[in-house]
């Protein structure tokens, strides 16, 4: 399966590249500075920099041929909410719109934990979820075979395979990276979790058992 993941250079893309090559998969890594293209080459990806804060046209393009489209692109919260704005919100709309329009199967959204909840996560991020819930809803709304990923507090511990997953209304939680890609590329490779949003935490079930439990 041809995969292009956005923000492969971020941190949780660091690590889904790898295990999305490891598990058999031609992967196309979308950057937006070629500082990061000899991380992305050297995990047996294509590097490709791309402004996602700019037109359809050159995201359409990196998009030809896809299989499926990750989403692991965004804004940190120190960069402010106009940055949000121009990613998290406009960036992702484009970039499903191009994925349409690429004729793309499969999409997989990377949102946040109470992104569906806003009036009860911490104030300080509720534009932040406000713009990432805008575009879970695009994806839900797309043509696209979609998937929305919720994880807690992301942490770069080291995996423990294990995870708690909830079709809604897990209270807090916090998960390894590494683990938040191992749940991606499970879902991809094994076709789990398809037009399906989720939870997703550290936990006691293995990968396969929550996304089959779904």
């Amino acid at each position: 399966m041809r995969v292009v993941v956005f923000g492969a250079g971020g941190k949780v893309g660091r690590r889904l590249v790898p295990q999305l090559v490891e598990a058999g998969h031609d992967v196309v890594g979308v950057i937006h500075r070629e500082a990061s293209a000899e991380a992305v080459s050297s995990a047996g990806a294509t590097p490709v920099v791309v402004d996602l804060e700019g037109g359809i046209e050159a995201v359409r393009e990196v998009l030809e041929g896809a299989n499926a489209a990750v989403w692991s692109a965004g804004a940190d919260i120190g960069t402010g909410p106009e940055h949000s704005d121009r990613l998290d919100r406009d960036g992702c709309l484009r970039a499903i719109a191009a994925a349409e329009q690429a004729g793309v199967g499969r999409w997989v959204q990377i949102s946040s934990l109470y992104a569906d909840r806003i009036d009860i996560a911490p104030p300080v991020l509720a534009h932040f979820l406000g713009n990432k819930a805008t575009a879970d809803d695009a994806a839900r709304a797309s043509t696209m075979q979609w998937t929305v990923v919720r994880p807690g507090g992301l942490t770069d511990d080291e995996p423990t395979g294990s995870v708690s997953i909830m079709a809604e209304g897990m209270g807090h939680g916090r998960i390894a990276r590494a683990d938040v890609a191992s749940v991606i590329t499970a879902a991809l490779t094994d076709g789990l979790a398809i037009n399906t949003s989720f939870d997703l935490a550290e936990g006691t079930d293995s990968v396969d058992e929550g996304l089959r439990a779904l």
